[in-house]
């Protein structure tokens, strides 16, 4: 199973938390290293963005059994083939729980990885954010194909003609766990706090580091791109169907690994691999391109490079941007393409620097997804005429609609939805929408109406 590009530690049996995505809303936990987020076992101290173990799993009648108090309502307990088909909950080497406890807009997945894949990292990971579940999950297929690969007498002959002391070297030079940083806001619910507050403020609370610490993997450094080991790698993870930037710490491991012994034997992708695995499901918003896979690494970051100072970002945001890591590369260049697709239109320059400035993978992912619907909404609704920064983020359309795209798993009425809905600053701008792509309670669909909410469901 995949592991999040944060300070992947193992959990009781280990296996990589990932990413809370959006509206985060009525749990205020914070979460800390975007992409993964792993929960260490009882006795050790909870890495950074380390998301605490799930609630004890309850068995529940119905997807939703509200529990409300006063005028909220406790997030409900649902089941996992309510928000993913029933064949991407198991398969070779892992499994999804098969109820999800909520926190008002995320779900809290648990995956048990099999050690017949894993191995050392096989155990049980806590994931929030169906998004970033579904990523880690599309992942596995290519974390066992890189294993039965590395097992193969074509491996073993290409790694005795290599050199294997660089192997080592080259995996761990490019796979280091993610430094860990204490107190970091992580959840998307922080985002939902923050109505009004405009742009620069999602880091006012933390360090001065931007991001979460080292991304799990790179691909290399100059020489090796130099060389070809970076075009190896990179078509290695083509063919495996997988982000060569991803952020899991295994699957970045093992490709390093195999990419490198590949390269110094001179053998062709199709000459190790004796089957193509397919991703198990598409995410909302595309992790890989053929952009991506074609470029070498450094080309793609004087790419993102030119297209933010385009925007009219200055240096130093430009610099904030393309080293944080809470964003992983291939991340950074759909959301560029998105804020470019918006046009020039007011606002967003704001929006490009509350992207540079987020703390976690949670966080980024979740609004390069509100950027790619708004773009959406621009191409096949109304163009937007503007942008604005309120944590969240809301566009404006020619005709006068407000717009703003919330990719949650599952909405609940909590205090803190409540908060968000009924915020003054939100609640004076006629013909609002709040776009959602999970699903939502009675009450909540009831509570926003009630607050002259208009609310679109779906992709």
């Amino acid at each position: 199973m995949n592991l999040n590009t944060g300070s992947m530690k193992r959990a009781t049996g280990l296996l990589s938390v990932l990413l809370t995505a959006f509206l985060l809303a009525s749990c205020s936990q914070t979460t800390a290293p975007g992409p993964t987020q792993v929960q260490q076992a009882a006795n050790e101290t909870p890495a950074i963005g380390a998301v605490p173990a799930a609630p004890p799993m309850q068995s529940v009648a119905s997807p939703y059994t509200p529990t409300t108090s006063g005028q909220y309502e406790e997030p409900p307990v649902v089941n996992a083939s309510d928000l993913l088909p029933a064949y991407a909950l198991s398969g070779p080497g892992f499994s999804v729980q098969p109820q999800v406890p909520t926190n008002g807009a995320m779900g809290q997945y648990t995956i048990v990885a099999d050690p017949s894949v894993f191995h050392g990292d096989a155990g049980t990971y806590y994931v929030e954010s169906l998004d970033l579940l579904k990523i880690r999950l599309s992942e596995i297929p290519a974390i066992a194909e890189l294993d039965s690969m590395s097992n193969t007498d074509v491996f073993a002959r290409a790694l005795a003609s290599s050199a294997v002391r660089p192997v080592a070297a080259a995996a761990n030079m490019v796979a280091h766990p993610m430094d860990t940083i204490t107190g970091l806001p992580g959840g998307v619910g922080d985002l939902f706090g923050r109505v009004s507050m405009g742009a620069g403020q999602m880091a006012s609370s933390a360090s001065n580091s931007f991001g979460s610490g080292k991304a799990a993997g790179q691909a290399g450094n100059a020489t090796l791109t130099a060389l070809g080991y970076d075009q190896v790698r990179r078509d290695l993870a083509r063919k495996l169907n997988v982000d060569p930037y991803s952020s899991d710490p295994i699957l970045t491991k093992r490709l390093n690994k195999v990419a490198w012994v590949m390269f110094s034997a001179r053998m062709t992708v199709s000459a190790a691999m004796m089957a193509v695995p397919g991703s198990m499901i598409i995410t909302a918003v595309t992790v890989t391109n053929d952009l991506v896979y074609q470029t070498p690494r450094a080309d793609l970051v004087i790419l993102v490079q030119k297209k933010l100072k385009n925007i009219g970002l200055s240096q130093e945001e430009i610099v904030a941007f393309t080293t944080n890591a809470a964003i992983p590369l291939s991340l950074q260049v759909t959301a560029v393409k998105d804020l470019e697709a918006l046009g020039d239109i007011p606002g967003r320059r704001a929006a490009a620097v509350d992207l540079g400035n987020v703390m976690t993978e949670y966080q980024a992912r979740f609004l390069v997804t509100s950027l790619h619907m708004l773009d959406q909404w621009s191409q096949q609704r109304s163009p937007l005429a503007r942008i604005q920064v309120m944590g969240v983020l809301v566009g404006r359309d020619q005709n006068g609609a407000t717009v703003v795209p919330a990719p949650v798993d599952y909405l609940s009425w909590t205090e803190r939805i409540a908060g968000f809905g009924t915020n003054p600053d939100l609640l004076r701008l006629k013909h609002r929408v709040l776009w959602i792509t999970g699903k939502m309670t009675p009450l909540a669909r009831q509570q926003l109406a009630a607050n002259g909410w208009s609310v679109r469901e779906g992709e």
